[in-house]
């Protein structure tokens, strides 16, 4: 596709008429169709040859339609690029066209950063796009780079910010059910040697994966197992440790209201007596009360609390169901106090340890 075509010119105004002046970005479109005309050979195009177009239209050209003249820069530079390459003859056209166009070197030298690495980018992430990178596409991609005169630096940071981006998204999905098996986080590590990379995960990321590990683990593998620092029986094993608030409900009384028809008789100034019944009626509710606080140990058979004023024991036959919550998890009983075990510490690694336990029990 040619970088130049020819274009018609902008007709005067009626003003432009009466006055007998021709439209300034006509001497924009008549250098644009000198380059037409010469883009086999664009620098046989001298800058003379500019100023007389410039002059007839009484335009100082370096002053005036800087963005018109970056744009034909720009379009001799895509057509260059078309190839996947930039040699050094158009290297040379390209800094000729930048004198005649009088545009300043910083910033056509940006355009054409800007251009080679957007270009190298695109290939990146096509070749890229199915998470692996074979001998043969890396050395696709140096020759590349070498073809658009890429720097070492700009082409390494352009690398390194599409493979991380890859090995981010194969993360993402494979803890999008907020589980890392062992086989899922092997195709992570293998991901990330293929692409070249140290996977360089913050702290956040690295948390989250040893979560969901855990998380993996609790429901599929064998439970991690920690030393008992009370006695225990020979056949159980201990899963969880933490210190809790043990609390129960308490019925509270709130207020008593008073009831029944009454009389009310003057005695004496500022003295009066009721006559009729009086039923007083006491309304309570039920709250949350902290009974008493210690240690809970979570085994294969049972629940014990060791507490401040006395010790507890829920064996898993005797529960209905386990609510967690932010603060801690509500035990519900099939008969007596259904306590409240108020601790904030990995609630949910207790609950779903507890679940699994009292799933294989049955």
């Amino acid at each position: 596709m040619p970088a130049f075509t020819l274009q018609p010119l902008k007709n005067p105004g009626l003003i432009q008429k009466i006055l007998g002046r021709k439209p300034k970005i006509n001497a924009i479109t008549e250098i644009n169709n000198l380059f037409a005309r010469s883009q086999d050979n664009l620098r046989q195009v001298s800058l003379e040859q500019v100023i007389h177009i410039t002059g007839r239209y009484k335009v100082n050209l370096s002053s005036r339609f800087k963005e018109e003249r970056m744009g034909l820069f720009q379009s001799y530079l895509h057509a260059c690029l078309e190839n996947n390459k930039l040699d050094q003859q158009e290297v040379e056209d390209l800094k000729h066209l930048r004198s005649l166009l009088m545009l300043k070197e910083k910033d056509t030298r940006e355009q054409i950063r800007r251009a080679t690495a957007r270009l190298y980018e695109k290939h990146l992430r096509d070749t890229l796009s199915n998470g692996e990178l074979s001998p043969k596409e890396r050395d696709m991609l140096e020759q590349l780079k070498k073809d658009l005169l890429l720097s070492h630096k700009m082409a390494e940071k352009l690398y390194k910010r599409n493979a991380n981006k890859v090995l981010e998204d194969y993360i993402r999905g494979a803890i999008s059910d907020e589980r890392l098996s062992p086989e899922e986080e092997e195709q992570m590590n293998e991901l990330a040697g293929q692409l070249g990379l140290e996977p360089g995960l913050d702290a956040n990321t690295r948390e989250s994966l040893e979560k969901y590990k855990l998380y993996w683990l609790i429901e599929n593998g064998d439970l991690p197992v920690i030393h008992p620092d009370i006695r225990i029986q020979k056949s159980e094993n201990m899963y969880f440790k933490t210190h809790i608030h043990w609390q129960e409900q308490r019925k509270v009384k709130k207020r008593i209201n008073y009831g029944g028809p009454t009389a009310r008789i003057r005695l004496a100034k500022g003295v009066y007596y009721r006559a009729g019944s009086i039923r007083m009626q006491g309304e309570s509710t039920d709250e949350w009360r902290k009974i008493d606080k210690g240690y809970l140990y979570l085994t294969n058979k049972r629940l014990i609390f060791m507490g401040e004023k006395g010790n507890k024991v829920v064996r898993f036959n005797r529960i209905l169901d386990i609510i967690p919550f932010q603060n801690g998890v509500h035990i519900q009983k099939d008969t007596g106090k259904s306590p409240f075990l108020e601790f904030s510490d990995k609630v949910d690694i207790f609950s779903m340890t507890l679940v699994r336990l009292m799933d294989d029990m049955e």
